[in-house]
């Protein structure tokens, strides 16, 4: 459950004119006081893995009690040490039940299986980021600086990756998981989380367009710095920092690209209109020819 308050939603539309309303703000020393938005070893083992599919329909399931809650918490938490024998698997899971004297038939209660584990892992890094970077502004106001933003996002970053490092050769299949159609949603979500609490408390304060930007170029750095960093073997993953540093000057400016897109916006919309009528008036489209491929 999370700790911040505030809205996690995206800017609202104000283009209705006078009755519309945006998203109030205030600030104090620069700081938001109100928030305004939100593997190829392991090919043989994702092939024939369960846990990469979904074990129920898709239903509408009982609301669980809250001592059966606090009951799945502990078994994943418990099942976090086994990933590294059996990876994000219920086998994990059932290990990690095994060790606080349950029966091993407590898996029923993850119908995902190891997806269930994975995003009970990603969800307690989240919390964790969270807490470390709200103490990091608090440091901050309390010396009287100003938040850095470049430096700032950097180190969240690093800070939320280097979680996933004593994981680091089961991660990739973890990344796999949750590609999964049924896990597209929550990995999403979870993945937004990390970017908002980001930009929230590096002190963003946009409540338009540029809230977007910031938001999809901050993510986009994310995931490409996270698949650097399980391929990376140098000491420390400097390299990977460094990719991260350098992938970061794009997005410190993304107010810039912000403004371009916007100026941009309404040319591009009509080539798109006019695109779709050339389409229409085509009748049929050949299907184009396959090119050789000759086997080396």
């Amino acid at each position: 459950m999370s700790t911040s308050t505030g809205d996690r939603n995206p800017p609202q539309d104000t283009s209705s004119g006078p009755g519309g309303s945006a998203s109030s703000q205030t600030s104090n020393g620069g700081y938001n006081t109100q928030r305004t938005g939100q593997g190829a070893q392991y090919s043989d083992e994702l092939d024939n893995s369960e846990d990469l599919v979904s074990e129920v329909e898709e239903e509408e399931m009982p609301e669980e009690t809250e001592e059966e809650y606090q009951t799945k918490q502990a078994v994943l938490k418990a099942s976090l040490p086994f990933v590294h024998q059996y990876g994000w698997t219920k086998k994990a899971i059932v290990a990690g039940a095994e060790s606080l004297g349950m029966p091993s038939m407590v898996h029923g209660m993850f119908p995902r299986g190891g997806a269930e584990l994975v995003f009970y892992f990603y969800e307690e890094s989240n919390k964790e980021l969270e807490s470390f970077l709200k103490q990091k502004v608090t440091e901050l106001k309390e010396k009287d600086e100003k938040i850095k933003t470049g430096p700032f996002i950097h180190d969240a970053i690093e800070t939320r990756l280097r979680m996933i490092i004593p994981y680091i050769d089961k991660w990739p299949q973890a990344m796999a998981i949750q590609t999964l159609p049924q896990n597209a949603v929550q990995s999403w979500t979870n993945l937004s989380r990390v970017v908002d609490d980001i930009w929230f408390y590096a002190g963003d304060k946009s409540n338009d367009f540029n809230w977007y930007t910031k938001r999809g170029s901050l993510a986009a750095v994310y995931k490409s710095t996270e698949i650097y960093l399980i391929q990376d073997r140098s000491e420390d993953y400097t390299d990977t920092w460094n990719f991260l540093e350098n992938r970061l000057e794009d997005v410190v400016s993304a107010g810039h690209l912000a403004r371009n897109l916007q100026e941009t916006n309404t040319v591009l919309s009509e080539g798109a209109k006019g695109f779709c009528v050339m389409v229409s008036q085509v009748p049929t489209i050949p299907k184009p020819t396959e090119p050789n491929r000759n086997d080396k």
